[in-house]
Parts: C-alpha cells; sequence; structure tokens
C-alpha cells in the first residue's frame, strides 16, 4: 500500500466527489466518502494532519440533520 501523501489536486478531487455526493441528496454517500478520505490522509499525512480533521468535520456535517447543514 502506498505512504506517499496525497498531492493537493488529488485531495480535492475526492473533496470535491464527497461534497457532489452530499449535494445530489446521498447524505450518507457524502459522509462515507469524506471518512475515507479521513482515513486515508491520517494512513498517509499522520493522526493529526489538519486535512484529515476536515475530512472529518465535513463528514458530520453530512451525517447531522439537514437542519444542521449550511
Amino acid at each position: 500500500m502506498p505512504t506517499d501523501p496525497l498531492t493537493p489536486d488529488e485531495i480535492q478531487q475526492r473533496t470535491d466527489a464527497a461534497e457532489a455526493l452530499g449535494q445530489s441528496g446521498d447524505a450518507r454517500g457524502a459522509a462515507h466518502a469524506y471518512d475515507k478520505l479521513g482515513k486515508l490522509l491520517q494512513q498517509r499525512c499522520g493522526r493529526f494532519d489538519p486535512r484529515a480533521i476536515d475530512a472529518y468535520e465535513a463528514m458530520s456535517r453530512w451525517v447531522a440533520s439537514p437542519d444542521y447543514r449550511p
């Protein structure tokens, strides 16, 4: 399994894809995609990498009730 850091472009593509899932009405899919991104970032970039934390924050937004989403 590769251990090289993800490039900024790869991270942005994955973020955009996850967000597009949520915007299309698939909140569960968006949460899952953000969770996978967070885990991958932690694995490749370190447990407390700010981008991993951002991914988990976005995941929690899609898990939350629609009333709490921006």
